[in-house]
């Protein structure tokens, strides 16, 4: 299949001196190489990702680690195709406090940064250890909504356990781990850390590893899904799909590679009539948390003026005693 365009995941954890100079200089020159971008900058590292023409953003790829050495010389560019329309609109660079925010007093995430973070497996080993590992728990430090759509399946042999902290947004990981029934599922047990790209694991297995000790014992996919997806294009353990931020929303392991679709699992389920349906769209949010809610096309047609939309609520929000609302 051949691809016009592309994006580039990436994230790294780096000193970075002078953040907004670093801003300047990216912004100015991805506006003048005509690609588009979200792109945050701390001083823990860098976070984001980069569109256009397949062949110019795999070259600024290239550029990016000869130019700015000290911040991308090891950097973990995630090249996958898209399509023109899922290309970013415009280039959006900013410094942030974090690359990831999972704390907010600036001393506990100083002193978090210091910690040891879980070492991380290759897909291959990854995927070698849910075949013949003993009591395996995952862990998914995800978001609810991302979960909802794509997972590593709970039966692969060595698993025991899968754990989902439901979260509405990352920072509440930090409240999920505090909780003694909690960390209780864990301990005892080989942990398997894993997210999208990695970013979100790197601190939050820190996070795990200081409330479980120096034995515990916790892994993190290197790459996270993405990296495993196009090592396993047909899904390997992982089933359905993956949710990304970018304006693709959900891909498989076949779109990553840039290959012809074959069978689709889908995992997700309209949130009003329960029909397979996996792709979010940005005006279907609950009305009372705002997270992201699977409405089908024919759903869509029946709640389509503002106040229909405003009543909807996701699996969270309904009440007990009330599921079909």
């Amino acid at each position: 299949m051949s691809c016009r365009y592309g994006i580039a995941h990436f994230y790294d954890l780096v000193p970075v001196q002078a953040a907004q100079v670093l801003v300047q200089q990216l912004r100015e020159d991805l506006l003048a190489r005509k690609l588009q971008a979200r792109m945050k900058v701390a001083q823990e590292g860098v976070n984001g990702w980069i569109t256009g023409p397949l062949g110019d953003v795999e070259s600024y790829c290239e550029h990016l680690r000869a130019d700015f050495p000290k911040v991308f010389e090891k950097t973990d560019f995630k090249i996958s195709p898209c399509s023109e329309g899922e290309l970013s609109r415009g280039v959006k660079v900013w410094e942030s406090t974090s690359v990831c925010k999972l704390l907010d007093r600036a001393e506990e995430y100083e002193a978090l940064s210091n910690c040891t973070r879980a070492p991380h497996l290759t897909p291959e080993e990854w995927h070698q250890k849910l075949c013949d590992g003993k009591d395996l728990v995952l862990f998914d430090v995800r978001n609810l909504y991302e979960t909802r759509i794509g997972r590593f399946c709970e039966d692969a042999p060595g698993v025991v356990d899968s754990v989902d902290p439901q979260t509405l947004s990352y920072e509440q990981v930090p409240g999920f781990l505090s909780k003694e029934s909690n960390l209780s599922r864990f301990k005892g047990k080989t942990v398997m850390m894993y997210c999208t790209g990695g970013v979100r694991c790197e601190r939050a297995s820190s996070l795990l590893c200081s409330h479980l000790g120096e034995t515990a014992e916790v892994f993190q996919l290197e790459g996270g899904i993405h990296r495993y997806l196009e090592k396993f294009p047909s899904g390997g353990f992982f089933q359905g799909a993956m949710y990304v931020f970018d304006r693709r929303r959900a891909v498989r392991g076949y779109d990553l590679l840039g290959e012809a679709q074959h069978e689709r699992q889908i995992l997700g389920t309209c949130c009003l009539c329960g029909s397979s349906w996996e792709m979010y769209q940005g005006k279907w949010k609950c009305g009372e948390c705002k997270m992201p809610i699977l409405i089908c096309l024919q759903c869509q047609g029946r709640c389509s003026h503002a106040g229909t939309r405003h009543e909807l609520r996701c699996e969270l929000c309904k009440p007990p005693q009330d599921p079909a609302r």
